[in-house]
C-alpha cells in the first residue's frame, strides 16, 4: 500500500507486486483482475465490470474498450509523450502550405494529447483499483489478527476454567465438536446434552445448592437449591459485583441455552443450530467463570 502511496511503482510493477499478495492470500477476484491486466482482456466484454473499474470503456454504447494489458497501456503512454514532444517545437512552414499545415500539427497536439491522457487515466484506474482491494484485504487480515489474538487470549483463561469447573464433561467437547464439523447427525443430541452439563457443573462450581434463599438487593429473592441451577448462576455474577445489566444478559442468554438443551428439543436443532449453541455455551460460561473482582457499576 506504502509503495502506491507514495508513487514508487509503475502501474504495471504494482499489478505484478498486487498478484503475488492475491496468490498468497487466496483473493479471487483480485487475482482474476490482475490476471486481465497481465495479459489483456476478452474481446467478448464478458469481463464487463473489470473493464469498467479499470475505466477501460472507450464507449460503452458501442461495447467498444481497450483490450490491452497494463504493459502495453504504459507503453501507449510513453509513445504519446514522446510525439508530443515532437511535435512541441512547431514547424518550419511558409506559403500557401502555412495554415493547413499548421492546422494539422494543431490536431495532431491534440489527438497525442487526448491519447495520452486516455492511457493515464486507465493506469490511474488501474492502480485505484488494486489499492481499494488491497486496502479491504488489508483491513480484513487486520481484523482477523485481532480477532484471533483476543480469542486465543480468552480462550486460555475459559479452557482453564471449565476445566475446574466441568471436569469429564469437559474432556468430551473436543470430540463432539469434531463430530458437530462433521456433520455427524448424532453428534447433535451428545453436544446439547454436553452443553447442559456443562452449564450444571459450572453452577456447581461457582456457587454450590444452599438451602437458605440468595437476596439480590431489594429486587428478588432466589431459591438456590440443587434444581435452581441458572438462579445460582445469577446468583454467581451479583456476588462478582457484575452490573444489572450484565447479568440481565447472561441470564438471558443462559436461559436460552439451558431451555434449548433439554432433551425434548434435541429433534428440532439442526447441526448448524448445534455448533452455534455449543459455541454460545462456551462463551458464556466462560464469561461467567472469569468474574472474579468487583467491577463496579450498578448492582
Amino acid at each position: 500500500m506504502a509503495d502506491i502511496e507514495l508513487k514508487r511503482l509503475k502501474a504495471s510493477e504494482v499489478v505484478l507486486k498486487a498478484s503475488r499478495l492475491a496468490r498468497l492470500v487466496g483473493h479471487t477476484e483480485l487475482t482474476e483482475f490482475l490476471g486481465f491486466e497481465r495479459s489483456g482482456y476478452p474481446t467478448d466484454g464478458s469481463a464487463g465490470t473489470w473493464i469498467g473499474r479499470a475505466g477501460r470503456w472507450a464507449d460503452k454504447e458501442k461495447n467498444t474498450f481497450y483490450t490491452v494489458s497494463i504493459a502495453k497501456v504504459e507503453g501507449h503512454v510513453e509513445s504519446a509523450r514522446q510525439a508530443i514532444d515532437a511535435l512541441r517545437g512547431g514547424g518550419n512552414y511558409s506559403g500557401d502550405m502555412l495554415i493547413p499545415a499548421s492546422r494539422d500539427h494543431d490536431s495532431r497536439i491534440l489527438q497525442s494529447s487526448s491519447n495520452l491522457g486516455t492511457w493515464i487515466g486507465i493506469c490511474g484506474q488501474v492502480v485505484a483499483t488494486v489499492y481499494n482491494m488491497v486496502n479491504e484485504i488489508y483491513h480484513e487480515l487486520l481484523f482477523s489478527e485481532l480477532q484471533a489474538s483476543l480469542f486465543a487470549d480468552t480462550q486460555e483463561k475459559v479452557d482453564g476454567s471449565l476445566a475446574a469447573a466441568s471436569g469429564t464433561a469437559l474432556e468430551k467437547i473436543e470430540r463432539i465438536s469434531d463430530r458437530l464439523r462433521d456433520g455427524d447427525p448424532e453428534s447433535v443430541s451428545q453436544a446439547l446434552t454436553t452443553c447442559r452439563r456443562l452449564i450444571d457443573s459450572s453452577a456447581d462450581y461457582v456457587f454450590p445448592a444452599r438451602d437458605e434463599l440468595y437476596k439480590i438487593g431489594d429486587e428478588v429473592d432466589l431459591k438456590v437449591g440443587p434444581q435452581q441451577v441458572l438462579n445460582r448462576l445469577q446468583a454467581h455474577t451479583h456476588a462478582c459485583g457484575a452490573s444489572k445489566s450484565r447479568r440481565d444478559r447472561l441470564r438471558r442468554t443462559l436461559s436460552d441455552l439451558y431451555a434449548r438443551c433439554s432433551a425434548g428439543t434435541h429433534a428440532e436443532v439442526t447441526i448448524d443450530e448445534a455448533r452455534f449453541i455449543f459455541l454460545q455455551t462456551y462463551i458464556a460460561l466462560g464469561e461467567i467463570l472469569t468474574l472474579s473482582a468487583p467491577e463496579g457499576g450498578d448492582s
